[in-house]
């Protein structure tokens, strides 16, 4: 199953309307470079589910003073396993701040034509499961970081349970990057999904070129249609509470369900489109297969396309939720009702 796709664009550099949430995989495996051996090393990979690489972008600073303020942070002040794009080694926070004062923040724009604030850097999390070697996990994000990120300032540290700095530390280990905005020529960072996927997959196969078994697929690819919530959201989630932002997504939902609006989403639609592509290909991927007598990776990947997992938006299980909840209620007053002598039962 490649991971390749052609996005639909009705004009050049541009996506609209619903055709910019379609993707469309190639019609042969490895037509866009993934030769077939490639093809069926993925599908092993994630027919038996191998742990997925998790690339997240959590913003960046737009101030000069907020960068160097996260350096520290995920250098613990120097005192972590700190590196820059030369692979130096950094200690100690007099060394952070001289290499914060050499990225010359103040001579990158600003803002741009619109008049909105640009980052100075970008801070990036590259993260496995819990277990997995840190040593390697590091050194692996320094490859990706080194290939992609030529000609640009950088700074990297690994956090483990324990050497995370923060308050409740993930369990798993992670490698924090903080990448100058722009380059020595001016060029901005630009973070796309496609960005994203190349990022993943340059990851993984460093991870797996020493020994971690690592995936890179999409969701659509691996049947999951519910997006993670983010860092921050999580947190808040593991203590108990619910975010504003979770608050208010499903008070759009009660508010929709009121008014019946429970039609089906250009978003929904896109969706169970993609998961067409995705079980076309699957499908095309299996007549390879026993075409060429692996019979046994052919049943493997067509069990996997049978046991998808339905698909399903946040939206539509917040809706579930409330329909449940007002059924229950309805269900217990009906109880009371008829526990009633019958006499005032009948004024009920």
């Amino acid at each position: 199953m490649s991971s390749k796709h052609t996005i639909l664009s009705d004009r050049a550099g541009r996506k609209s309307g619903l055709r910019r949430l379609l993707y469309r995989p190639h019609e042969t495996p490895g037509s866009q470079g993934e030769d077939w051996q490639s093809t069926k090393d993925r599908l092993r990979r994630t027919v038996a589910r191998v742990p997925e690489v998790v690339i997240k972008v959590t913003g960046g600073g737009s101030r000069i003073v907020g960068v160097l303020r996260y350096m520290n942070y995920i250098s613990r002040g120097g005192a972590l396993i700190t590196t820059d794009e030369n692979a130096r080694r950094l200690s100690g926070q007099d060394v952070i701040r001289s290499l914060h004062a050499s990225w010359d923040l103040d001579l990158q724009r600003t803002h741009d034509t619109r008049g909105v604030a640009l980052h100075q850097s970008f801070n990036i999390i590259f993260s496995m499961p819990a277990k997995t070697n840190p040593d390697k996990l590091f050194e692996a994000v320094q490859v990706v970081a080194q290939e992609q990120f030529v000609d640009r300032q950088y700074i990297m540290a690994l956090h483990t349970p324990e050497t995370d700095p923060s308050a409740n530390p993930p369990p798993h280990p992670h490698v924090h990057v903080i990448v100058r905005a722009e380059d020595e020529n001016g060029r901005r960072l630009h973070i796309r999904k496609a960005t994203l996927r190349i990022w993943r997959e340059a990851f993984a196969a460093e991870l797996r070129a020493r020994g971690i078994e690592a995936n890179a697929t999409s969701r659509a690819e691996r049947g999951v249609s519910l997006k993670a919530c983010g860092s921050a959201e999580y947190h808040i989630r593991e203590r108990g509470d619910v975010s504003k932002a979770e608050a208010r997504r499903f008070a759009q939902a009660a508010a929709d369900l009121r008014r019946g609006e429970t039609e089906t989403t250009p978003w929904e639609v896109a969706m169970a489109a993609r998961r067409r592509d995705v079980l076309k290909e699957l499908a095309r991927n299996v007549a390879a297969l026993r075409d060429e007598g692996d019979v046994e990776l052919a049943e493997q990947v067509e069990r996997f396309a049978r046991e998808l997992p339905p698909l399903d938006t946040e939206r539509r299980k917040m809706q579930r939720a409330l329909i449940e909840q007002v059924n229950w209620r309805l269900q217990r007053q009906q109880i009371k009702i008829s526990e009633l002598p019958d006499q005032q039962r009948d004024t009920q």
